[in-house]
């Protein structure tokens, strides 16, 4: 059994502590000895590839990427490089405010972009990254203020062809002007409420609710397509998609945004939150996310109904424990957040997402880093799936899934095999290691456990995984043969 050391003189688990436990062995305050009788077994068929590319699976969300103070600092750059994100989505819900407000990158004055703003937070993010730079996406999420001159929400009409300049606009200043050569561009941001769902009962499911007020997703589909081709007149190699949907259960909605878009669309995007109230219990809040699952797969065979001969990626673009910051919910930013994480990017990945964004990379609630710039626990676990994580993923099979969630990628060009092993329960768990196709030619793996006990390295010999794995409870493992 691998001995699993428990601190008790750790702070708070957003803490992160490294501990090179080879040299420095730590007297644990818990040991498994045996295995019980409810051991899961878990195995890793490593010659058995399921046809999945991880590099852009482990994604951030720039929350605050066009903050001056954000831009500027060097804590929050840093940050970002050791977090390692192959996707960067840069998308505010205040973006197209004025450029005066913190997030806002609107010349209202002008009516047009502060190129500035725009260019110089991109211009930071770049440098982060030196040699190695990740895909970035740039969210519109919806239209400034004298586009909607009755504010009532909705775009107004005969404003569709200036929204859709105005998206191609930004496109030539990024990708013309200043040669950034963003790939992807969203169009629209959680729109299906305000386009389709208000108008219907059922939450959305059922018919009009006042049959003479028809809704007005065809609208919405129109102002994503003159968006889509007037962005491509200026850069014909950009990925244009959308929509960023806030109900990825609403089928009524996207199956038809899809079908009218489709000529269009290049990517599909889709956002999952598992509650509104802190209360809701930890078991719960991990259980949901097997929904994932089911909506990735379903939207997958929405997109190839509608495009049997393109391929159209899902995106699962953003994901986190509560989908409102009000609750103030402590778990989004300690272990249980790095669990909630990892079995969302598990579910959508092992469904036929192509990419997983989580929400997001800074701020008090949310954030992968504080508000003072300072890396939390889930942000040293987006460091290791980027460093080990990434690759082609493996096909593995856990007996109790409702206890225990597996993961593996192989990356060849590197040399290096890893797999995850994620406790979703409140119990310290036995695990049996069953390994097909691959034994290390080394006699030791390194491994990362991030748990109520902060983070901690080992290495550990093959004999003893083999022979059984003791996961903490709510936790987070990750055992790679990389040096």
């Amino acid at each position: 059994m691998i001995p699993i050391h428990i601190d008790a003189n750790l702070g708070q688990t957003t803490t992160i502590v490294s501990r090179q436990i080879d040299r420095e062995p730590a007297k644990p305050a818990t040991r498994v000895r045996t295995m019980r009788k409810d051991t899961v077994t878990a195995t890793v068929h490593w010659n058995v590839g399921k046809g999945t590319d991880t590099s852009l699976g482990f994604g951030l969300n720039a929350y605050q990427g066009f903050r001056p103070e954000n831009s500027n600092s060097a804590a929050y750059r840093n940050n970002m490089a050791v977090m390692k994100p192959g996707l960067i989505r840069f998308h505010n819900s205040g973006a197209l405010q004025d450029s005066s407000t913190p997030d806002g990158l609107i010349d209202t004055a002008r009516r047009t972009w502060d190129a500035r703003k725009v260019k110089s937070a991109l211009s930071a993010s770049f440098s982060s990254f030196g040699q190695h730079q990740p895909q970035r996406m740039i969210n519109i999420p919806t239209w400034p203020d004298w586009m909607d001159a009755d504010r009532d929400g909705f775009l107004d009409r005969h404003q569709f062809d200036r929204y859709a300049q105005l998206c191609a606009n930004l496109v030539k200043i990024v990708n013309k002007e200043s040669r950034f050569k963003v790939k992807y561009w969203e169009v629209t941001n959680e729109k299906d409420d305000r386009y389709f769902a208000q108008f219907h009962t059922n939450g959305g499911w059922g018919g009009l609710k006042d049959p003479t007020k028809l809704d007005r997703l065809p609208e919405l589909v129109a102002i994503y397509n003159k968006a889509a081709v007037a962005m491509k007149q200026v850069d014909p190699t950009i990925r244009v998609g959308g929509p960023g949907i806030a109900r990825a259960d609403l089928q009524p909605f996207y199956v038809p945004f899809i079908k009218g878009t489709v000529k269009h669309l290049d990517f599909f995007t889709y956002h999952f939150y598992a509650t509104g109230e802190a209360a809701t219990a930890d078991q719960e809040i991990f259980n949901k996310t097997d929904a994932i699952g089911d909506y990735t797969n379903t939207i997958v065979q929405a997109l190839k109904a509608a495009s049997p001969n393109r391929t159209i990626p899902v995106m699962l673009g953003e994901y986190n424990i509560s989908w409102t910051w009000e609750t103030r919910d402590a778990r989004m930013t300690n272990h249980k957040g790095v669990v909630f994480d990892a079995l969302s990017i598990v579910s959508a990945l092992s469904n036929g997402a192509t990419a997983t964004i989580s929400w997001n990379e800074k701020d008090g609630t949310y954030g992968k880093m504080d508000d003072q710039g300072k890396l939390r626990l889930n942000g040293k676990f987006f460091n290791l799936l980027n460093q080990f994580m990434i690759g082609d993923r493996i096909s593995t099979l856990t007996s109790n899934e409702a206890v225990i969630k597996t993961f593996a990628v192989s990356n060849r060009a590197l040399g290096y095999r890893s797999f995850l092993i994620v406790n979703r329960s409140n119990d310290f768990q036995p695990i049996q290691l069953i390994s097909r196709g691959w034994n290390p030619t080394q006699p030791t793996l390194t491994a990362y456990t991030l748990s109520a006990s902060g983070y901690t390295k080992e290495r550990v010999s093959w004999s003893n995984l083999k022979a059984g794995i003791a996961a903490p409870a709510n936790s987070v493992m990750l055992f790679t043969s990389a040096n």
